[in-house]
This record gives C-alpha cells, structure tokens and sequence, in this order.
C-alpha cells in the first residue's frame, strides 16, 4: 500500500542534540525544516513581524544595520525575574503564528512536490501544544549535565541554559508522549545509528489518520 507524505517532529530539551539529528537526517537527504532557523529569518524577512516586535519591545531588538539583536532579547526574556516570564510569553505570541504558518506553507509544498516524510525540527513542539498536528513526534534524548555542557561550549552562560530548560516542559514528560525516542548520550556514531534505524522505520508507517482509521 502506498501512502502519502508523513510529517515528523523532531524535538527534545536545550543542548539534547536534536539539531544534530536534523543534520543526519538531512545527510541522509531527506527534508528538513527546522522552525527554529526559519523563526529567526521570519523576524527579520517579515516587514509586518519586525513591526510588531519593534511595538513590543523596541527599537534595540534589531541591531543598527537591521540584524536581530539576539543578545538584547535573550537578556530580555530569559534574565529571570518575574517581568522576563511575561516578556517571552509576548514574543511566542507574537512569533509562533507566523512560524506556525510558514511551516505549514514550507510542508504542504513539499508535499506537493512528492516529498514522502517531511521532518521539522522545532524546540516547542509540546510546549505550543502543535504535537497533534504530526503523524510522529521523535524526541532527542540526553542527561541533563550532557545538555548542558553542549549548551555552554555554544556560548551560553550557564545560568541562562538553566533558566530556559527551566521554561521547557521536562525530557521525561515530552519522551512519555513521543513515538520515538532517540538518546544522544552516547558517541556521535552510535546517534547515527539510531537516526537511520528510526528513519527506516517511519519509511514503512502511514500518516496519522490512516493509522487511526485503519
């Protein structure tokens, strides 16, 4: 039987390495989205986004040249008072719907094209509550002090990777709910290994509501 395209989440906590397995499975030329890129991009593509954040927040989230001011919204949403939890709570709210669309609009079209399974990588797919909005859900796994320890060789203060692990629903919570997990507390070829087991198998499995339905 032949199905049409399937469409995978792929999420886990700050520093568990699930951008590591987007790249695998982007090596193993299969397309991937990653929202978290394209949130990014939309914030500065987007005339009608930049306005709304310049409303919010001020001039200062972009930078003199038009750049993302990353380190003034980091400090402005993660610094870790009660008013920072409120800020990043008016950034989602702002952000999260045009990213929302733009994936929706980015999946759909590669559908079109063909694409059997569409993988996107997004940070919050549970804490936005988009889960049901996939047929598979795969979370990357990792031991906290692992996760943050690649965090901070990125370039982040250790309190602000505790802060928003922090705002993230737990790795035990998102894994309970997962269809696939894959733990990365391992060396790099053993993540390998299990990213090309659980992509051989989504291959085989149809969408959600032919699963449901059958």
């Amino acid at each position: 039987m032949e199905y049409s395209s399937i469409v995978i989440g792929i999420t886990g906590g700050i520093g568990s390495g699930k951008s590591t397995v987007a790249d695998i499975i982007t090596g193993l030329g299969h397309t991937v989205i990653k929202t978290d890129d394209r949130a990014k991009e939309l914030m500065i593509e987007n005339e009608q986004l930049r306005t709304k954040l310049i409303n919010e927040f001020g001039a200062d989230v972009y930078t003199s040249d038009g750049g993302l001011n990353r380190k003034f919204l980091a400090d402005t949403v993660f610094g870790g008072l009660p008013h920072h939890e409120v800020a990043l709570e008016k950034l989602n709210n702002i952000v999260h719907p045009y990213v929302i669309d733009d994936m929706i609009a980015q999946s759909q079209q590669y559908a079109m094209n063909g694409e059997k399974m569409i993988f996107i990588e997004s940070a919050l797919i549970f804490e936005a509550g988009l889960q049901d909005g996939f047929d598979y859900v795969v979370v990357v796994d990792a031991p906290e002090k692992a996760c943050i320890e690649r965090a901070v060789e990125r370039g982040m203060a250790i309190e602000q990777v505790k802060r928003r692990m922090d705002r993230q629903i737990s790795l035990g919570i998102k894994k309970s709910h997962a269809d696939f997990v894959i733990d990365n507390s391992g060396p790099a070829e053993n993540l390998r290994g299990s990213v090309e087991f659980v992509v051989n198998v989504l291959k085989g499995l149809p969408p959600k509501e032919e699963r449901v339905n059958s």
